[in-house]
Parts: structure tokens; sequence; C-alpha cells
């Protein structure tokens, strides 16, 4: 049953603030795609750019987990105060560019700089979906809408194992 205050709390009508979480979610399943993927493709990567075992895992580790982990904060700062749709738009845009890039890399620190790349754009995706999603849905039905959004990061995992597989 729609909440009619999920309308009046945002301005938006049910079904817009639902195609939003469902926007939001497809975009957290692509993020964890593009975030894993390359862990399965260890193999080919490997060979194909003539990495060590060490930069294999510099590319994983810190060229996306510290930039990611790091920028979720400032990215969070800003989702409060900015136009919330259009910073995970432009996140969005940039990690999908980013990702797209790395297809492209022919050495170890392009594909580096690219994974850095990913890892920044992705930061801009949770801080701002919460931040819609908390504005969006009344108190009672936040939480469900949190562990839909939630759910893109499992969904993520299979299609991203499901891909790496073919």
């Amino acid at each position: 049953m729609q909440d009619p205050m999920s309308s009046r709390r945002s301005g938006k009508s049910p079904a817009s603030v639902h195609a939003a979480l469902a926007l939001l979610t497809a975009a957290y399943v692509l993020s964890y795609v593009d975030r894993t993927i390359i862990a399965l493709m260890v193999g080919p990567i490997r060979a194909d750019l003539g990495l060590t075992d060490t930069q294999f895992s510099l590319l994983g580790g810190l060229a996306f987990a510290v930039f990611y982990s790091t920028l979720g904060v400032p990215f969070g700062w800003w989702a409060d105060r900015g136009n919330r749709p259009r910073i995970v738009a432009l996140g969005v845009f940039f990690w999908s560019v980013m990702t797209m890039l790395c297809g492209f890399a022919r050495s170890f620190t392009g594909l580096f700089l690219m994974r850095v790349g990913v890892g920044v754009g992705e930061a801009t995706a949770s801080p701002t979906a919460y931040s819609l999603i908390s504005d969006y849905f009344p108190k009672r039905q936040r939480a469900t809408a949190l562990a839909i959004y939630s759910s893109g990061l499992y969904i993520g995992g299979g299609v991203s194992l499901f891909l790496g597989a073919l």
C-alpha cells in the first residue's frame, strides 16, 4: 500500500519516488559489477599487461578502495548540500567512462589511474543515494527502501560472477 506521506514529504509522486529507488538500486548493481569484475579477470589481465601479483593487488586495493572509502565522506557532505540527482548522475557517468577506459589501458599505470577514477566516481553513489532515499521516503518506509537499495550489492555480485564466467 502506498503511503500518501511519501509524495507529500518529497513533493514527488509515489511512482517517481519508487522509480528513483529503482534507478539508484540499478546504479548500485552496476557499481558493484564494475568494482568486482576485475577480480574475476585476473588471468587475462595479468597476461595481457604482464602484471605482477603485487601490481594486480594494487589495482583492486589501493587504486580503488582507498579512494572509494575516503572520498565517501566529502561526497556525503556535498550530497547534503548539492543537487543530489545531478551528483549521482555525474558519479555514474564518471565511473562508467573510467570503467570503459580500463578496457583500453595498455600499462599498469594507465589501468591504475582508471581504477582510481572508478573508485572516485563510485564514491558518490551511496552517500547520495542514502540522502535521496531519506528525503523521498517517510520514516516508516525508509528501512525497506534502504534494504532494497542495499540489495544492489548482492545482485551486482551475482551479475559480476555471471558475466565473469562468460
